[in-house]
């Protein structure tokens, strides 16, 4: 394989070289920035109930629309990158989620706590933008207020870090005291 090609190309390359997509996923994660926004876009994706376009998901993780398409480039060949912001990103394949959230198919990519990260972004949203007496403005807003709860039921089933439900509990109280439910 000489790297070259679109990306379509590319992954038609890998699959005829590997059997299964975990060697795909793994090679790919492989030759991605693991940094914090990284991880961050990573764990939305996967754990979204809807997905959201580029825009209203750089909102709810509180970044620009450039750094979320700039680490999902990194991962280009297992994901759909709309043509613009206001598009949403697809997973190409729902394995890709199935083999994150297994820790003996990932291993060192394995991400289990999106749920609970879910939760805090939710709610750090809701705090940031949520006014007393005025509705949701967007998409992102609209997802935090609604979704939430959903995260938060999934995260307390399979919370496996003490550090993050502290955080939850800690956002929460904030959420509780902000300017929107005064």
């Amino acid at each position: 394989m000489d790297g070259k090609g679109s990306p379509q190309e590319k992954l038609q390359q890998i699959l005829t070289s590997h059997v299964g997509l975990d060697p795909l996923y793994a090679q790919v994660l492989s030759n991605a920035n693991h940094d914090g926004a990284f991880i961050k876009v990573l764990s939305a994706i996967i754990s979204l109930k809807r997905q959201l376009s580029i825009t209203n998901l750089a909102k709810l993780l509180d970044l620009t629309s450039e750094v979320v398409v700039t680490r999902l480039m990194e991962i280009q060949s297992i994901i759909r990158i709309p043509a613009d912001n206001q598009g949403s990103v697809q997973l190409n394949h729902a394995s890709f989620r199935d083999f994150l959230l297994d820790k003996t198919r990932s291993k060192e990519y394995y991400q289990p706590l999106g749920e609970a990260r879910m939760t805090i972004w939710s709610l750090e949203c809701m705090v940031k933008y949520l006014k007393q007496d005025q509705w949701p403005q967007d998409k992102a807003e609209k997802y935090a207020c609604r979704e939430w709860c959903f995260h938060l039921e999934r995260a307390i089933r399979g919370c496996e870090s003490g550090e993050l439900a502290t955080a939850m509990v800690d956002i929460i109280q904030m959420f509780i005291r902000c300017e929107a439910l005064e």
